[in-house]
Formats: C-alpha cells, sequence, structure tokens
C-alpha cells in the first residue's frame, strides 16, 4: 500500500515539476526576444 501511495505521489510531483519547467521556458523565451530586439536597436541606430 505505501509503495502505491509512493508511486502516485512522485507522478504528481513530476507532472508539477514538468509545468513549472514549462513555464519557465516561456519566461526565458521572452526574456531573450527581448534581450535580442535591444541587441538589434542598439546595433542598428549606432551603423552609419
Amino acid at each position: 500500500m505505501k509503495q502505491i501511495i509512493v508511486m502516485i505521489a512522485m507522478v504528481i510531483l513530476g507532472i508539477a515539476i514538468a509545468g513549472f519547467v514549462g513555464e519557465f521556458r516561456d519566461s526565458a523565451e521572452t526574456l531573450s526576444d527581448n534581450a535580442n530586439q535591444q541587441i538589434m536597436r542598439i546595433t542598428s541606430g549606432g551603423a552609419l
């Protein structure tokens, strides 16, 4: 019985971690896109 409870808890933990990683990926992509836009703005504005 304890093994079943532990197995269910591990599955729930895995789902929670997968959700957190998915949210982090979206945040990381947003940060990366913003940084790339700022770099392009800086380098394009200073070009002759």
